[in-house]
């Protein structure tokens, strides 16, 4: 587990990076994977807290990633 979060420790901060450099939308998937393995290591470890915020960066970043699809789809003329 310890290593398991010290890689989701790290893909959360390179995505904070991405952030901070405007590279999108990888900020936003790295943030997701990031979150998402938090999320499961809160989980694992009945760390309540943890789990709640994590659980609810997943949602936002999903919302993100869904919404720069469809901009790009939309810019294609697909949607």
């Amino acid at each position: 587990m310890i290593a398991f979060k010290w890689t989701g420790t790290g893909i959360c901060l390179l995505s904070i990076l991405l952030t901070a450099l405007n590279i999108y939308p990888a900020n936003l998937i790295l943030g997701f994977i990031g979150s998402t393995m938090w999320a499961i290591a809160g989980y694992a470890l009945d760390d309540t807290p943890l789990f709640v915020v994590e659980a609810v960066a997943v949602i936002f970043y999903v919302g993100g990633i869904v919404l720069y699809v469809a901009e790009q789809l939309s810019k294609w003329g697909v949607w």
